[in-house]
């Protein structure tokens, strides 16, 4: 399978990261109804090699375009790079309050630089988070959406 199809796929939570549900034995699953019920899961994903995934998603929302110490600037020109970062800073407000209000979980890790805001959350669609934001009115200059996975015994 390659990388690409992989990314894909949905995360997958522990319980049937163990094989424990809807009676697997040795992948294989009791009949078609579990089969059709796991696909339906938004937490599922098998990487074909059925090693079940978990995604770790990190959402970054850049503050400005370039570099953020300026030097020599005319006072018109620092009003104007100013009154840019104010305009980009409520771009990222409005960013986190979409993903507040499209994710329910209370356990992303948020990181503010000077370069941005990152904010990373295991086990989240990141397929649902960038569709729902672009349809929130986001445009793909507004955020940044990366997937690292692991397998569910650890790292890749």
């Amino acid at each position: 399978m390659s990388f690409a199809t992989l990314l894909k796929t949905r995360p997958v939570g522990d319980a049937f990261a163990a094989g424990v549900e809807y009676g697997r034995t040795n992948g294989a699953y009791a009949d078609e109804s579990q089969i059709d019920e796991r696909d339906r899961r938004d937490d599922y994903v098998d990487s074909g090699s059925g090693l079940p995934v978990v995604w770790h998603v990190i959402v970054g929302i850049p503050f400005t375009d370039g570099p953020f110490r300026r030097t020599r600037l005319s006072l018109d020109e620092a009003s104007r790079s100013l009154s840019e970062r104010v305009e980009r800073a409520t771009v990222v407000e409005r960013v986190l309050r979409a993903l507040r209000s499209i994710s329910a979980a209370d356990d992303w890790q948020i990181t503010i630089s000077w370069k941005g805001v990152r904010a990373e959350r295991d086990g989240e669609s990141y397929e649902r988070l960038e569709r729902e934001l672009l349809d929130a009115g986001f445009d793909e200059g507004d955020f940044e959406i990366r997937v690292e996975y692991a397998r569910s015994w650890g790292m890749l």
